[in-house]
């Protein structure tokens, strides 16, 4: 099949960096652009992350390339923490970073007012994930949006045809369980907030349900490889491809991206291979993998029947072989004898698992290894399991260690002109940039032996030490005499030259620059909210106050809600939820309910595609899962005409009281919300075999958590806790299920 239509120079796999080891690994195995933090304000404050010390350097190494750093300011902040935001920023856009990845409204607002020609990224936290969402970031400024990993295929289409934005796309990695941005988990139970940067992965622990008894990783998901759908996605208008894994060691980051780089490449050549997919997909679950890969991500309508791995919850690599035996052989060690289809060698790491029980027994590093047979090895460890075990591989180091030496070169053409009484020149030319060097010094005609083209070629190929290579020499002579130290002189100068020119043309059009009155301006200006206590309720709900004003939050958006809808709200104020996901099916069945009203109804925003009704002539209400807690949030609402406004369930009780805003109070909470079906998760079904009877409960260490459904052309799933937060005088007092 020909790729004519697909134009390769604009793809970019966008890889992660999460130290500088993680870095040069991108590099080296070709990405276009890598994502990075700094030591605040990213969601992977774990990570070794990078310092405004040291950023320009790592960025004009990047440019160099013509490789692009985004910078990840993907957290919520605090009122007090916008002064140090704008002076970081503003350190950062004099390093000459190309865009930086937002999660917050305050944040987008603020930088994209107070720092003109500013490139905003919307992060994948925004919970972007049809075309109303993007339309509003759009609207918001930002050039790119980061789609969140539930987003499905029509509505990658619907956004590509229907804006300008650059669509970017999650196609490698660990894949959360809740939806991007509204994980709350780790907040609640251990006030370490995903949304801070401090997420505690409480997705990765057991869970027990009470319709099987069971005890499993309910939460936590195969990780993605999406190496089989890249040209499904390039045709369906993503031009990034990002690899997830900032907290991974180099070794992964230099796999992965060496793996799209390369299917990339292939593809543009009409030559990617099920078999060469395969080979790579086996390289990337021997670096890191939660068993199979998932490999479709949420692409097709509908609720996936296979993303969690319910029976293990890290790394577990390839299975290889199984345990012969193991015998004792010196104090405190053994030697086993294993079985492996790979070959083995010393550095490579195992996992010994019994299938059986579900159980991990063993994880190991190999020192020696000596292979006794075909496919059969000795190996001696000081871990304690048993024959009949399974044999994992989690660290192919012969791969890997290939892989961290690679050298990434740009390749140069030169031209050498050598003549007597005359300058020497030095003319370079690479990636569309063209420099030319004139020494210092005049060349003097050989009174002996003249320097010849092959010693004045080698001297100036002498480029181990820089990101050059030659490709093609010219060189012209009349028979000179050059001194080598005059010769290595020059070539330095040339190619210092050269660097620069590259670093300079792909910095000229980042020109960002920090406006501070437009800052103070922002600052002092006054915010427009209403607020009021508002209660939720669901179709079941029947005993109704005309003093009190209601959210209506069906289960089912279908003609007989819709009817009981109007009726309520013939005699009371009630306002209508929007789903927290409406993927272009749902959509669709969304609109035909506000189709069948017989009046545009308030509407209570759970997401970003929500906001833009306002667009359409609706009344909105900014939800607490839009995470408002800061003043330029509320700022960046009333700048879209959006005035009501809940808190963050994360706000502190002194913003919520000082902006008079309306705040969650008491009631169940949707701590995570599913676009999978924890109910195919637990019976192993399908939708054909639906399983669903609303009684469903997960029970973790800290407590049990109801699980709630929502269906439109497909379902959706909440988490939840009930929470009782005793803020006076205002609040979202919630009802619903209860």
């Amino acid at each position: 099949m020909k790729n004519n239509n697909i134009d390769f120079n604009s793809l970019e796999i966008l890889s992660p960096a999460g130290s500088r080891e993680s870095f040069f690994a991108a590099i080296n195995n070709g990405c276009d652009a890598i994502y990075l933090g700094l030591s605040s304000f990213n969601a992977r404050m774990r990570a070794e992350n990078f310092t405004t010390e040291n950023i320009r350097e790592f960025i004009k190494i990047a440019h160099s390339y013509g490789v692009k750093i985004y910078i990840t300011i993907n957290t919520l902040i605090l009122d007090e923490e916008f002064d140090d935001l704008t002076q970081l920023v503003q350190k950062l856009t004099e390093a000459k970073a190309d865009a930086f990845i937002v999660q917050d409204f305050g944040v987008a607002h603020v930088l994209k007012t107070c720092f003109p020609n500013i490139c905003l990224h919307a992060s994948t936290q925004m919970g972007i994930h049809n075309l109303e969402g993007a339309r509003f970031a759009e609207k918001l400024g930002f050039s790119r949006i980061v789609l969140s990993r539930e987003t499905k295929l029509t509505d990658i289409k619907q956004i590509h045809n229907h804006t300008t934005l650059e669509i970017e796309y999650f196609v490698q990695g660990a894949l959360c369980v809740a939806f991007s941005g509204n994980c709350y988990l780790s907040s609640i139970e251990n006030g370490a907030s995903g949304n801070e940067g401090k997420c505690l992965q409480l997705c990765r622990l057991p869970y027990k349900n009470n319709l099987t008894g069971e005890e499993k990783y309910y939460l936590s998901t195969h990780d993605l490889c999406l190496l089989k759908n890249l040209k499904t996605l390039i045709e369906a208008g993503v031009t990034s491809f990002k690899i997830e894994g900032r907290l991974r060691h180099p070794g992964y980051v230099a796999s992965a991206t060496n793996a799209f780089k390369s299917a990339i490449k292939k593809l543009q050549t009409n030559s990617l291979s099920e078999n060469f997919i395969l080979e790579q997909k086996d390289y990337l679950r021997e670096t890191f993998s939660r068993g199979k890969f998932n490999e479709d991500a949420y692409l097709s309508p509908g609720t996936p029947d296979d993303t969690i791995y319910k029976d293990y919850q890290n790394h577990i690599g390839k299975k290889i072989g199984t345990v012969v035996s193991v015998k004792p052989f010196k104090e405190n060690l053994f030697k086993a004898t294993i079985t492996s289809s790979t070959e083995l060698h010393s550095g490579d790491g195992l996992k010994i698992i019994d299938e059986n029980k579900k159980v991990q027994v063993a994880s190991l590093g190999i020192g020696n290894v000596n292979q006794i047979k075909t496919n059969t090895y000795e190996i001696i460890t000081k871990n304690k399991f048993f024959a009949g075990n399974s044999v994992f591989f989690t660290q192919n180091a012969n791969y890997e260690q290939k892989l961290l030496k690679n050298d990434r070169k740009i390749k140069i053409n030169a031209k050498i002109i050598a003549n007597a009484n005359e300058n020497l020149i030095i003319i370079l030319s690479a990636n569309n940039t063209k420099t030319t060097y004139t020494s210092s010094f005049i060349l003097e005609k050989a009174k002996n032996q003249p320097t010849s083209k092959e010693d004045i070629l080698n001297q100036i190929s002498k480029l181990g030490d820089t990101i050059f290579a030659i490709n093609d020499a010219e060189i012209q002579t009349n028979g000179v005499f050059i001194p080598k130290s005059l010769l290595n002189e020059a070539r330095r100068n040339a190619i210092t030259l050269l660097q620069n020119k590259i670093i300079e043309e792909n910095e000229k059009l980042l020109i960002a620059k920090f406006d501070e009155n437009k800052f103070l301006s922002l600052k002092n200006a006054k915010n427009s909210v209403i607020s009021k206590n508002l209660y939720i309720i669901d179709e079941n709900f029947n005993n109704f106050d005309k003093t009190k004003t209601y959210i209506f939050a069906p289960c089912y958006y279908n003609n007989q809600t819709a009817s009981k809808f109007n009726e309520i709200s013939k005699e009371y104020d009630i306002a209508l939820s929007v789903p927290t996901l409406l993927f272009y099916e749902d959509m669709q069945v969304f609109k035909e309910f506000l189709s069948n009203l017989n009046q545009k109804p308030t509407l209570f925003a759970n997401n970003i595609g929500a906001l833009n009704f306002v667009e359409l002539g609706y009344n909105i209400i900014a939800s607490p899962l839009l995470n408002i807690k800061n003043n330029y949030a509320i700022k960046c609402l009333n700048s879209q005409n959006i005035t009501f406004i809940c808190a963050s369930i994360e706000a502190d009780e002194q913003f919520i009281k000082e902006n008079n805003l309306t705040a969650f109070s008491s009631g169940l909470f949707p701590l995570m919300t599913f676009a999978h079906c924890p109910y195919k998760t637990v019976f192993d079904g399908t939708c054909s075999s639906c399983k669903f009877n609303g009684k469903l409960k997960y029970t973790g260490s800290k407590d049990t958590y109801p699980i709630s459904r929502t269906k439109l052309a497909g379902c959706q799933f909440q988490l939840n806790k009930y929470l009782n937060k005793n803020i006076d005088n205002c609040g979202l007092f919630n009802l619903k299920n209860i």
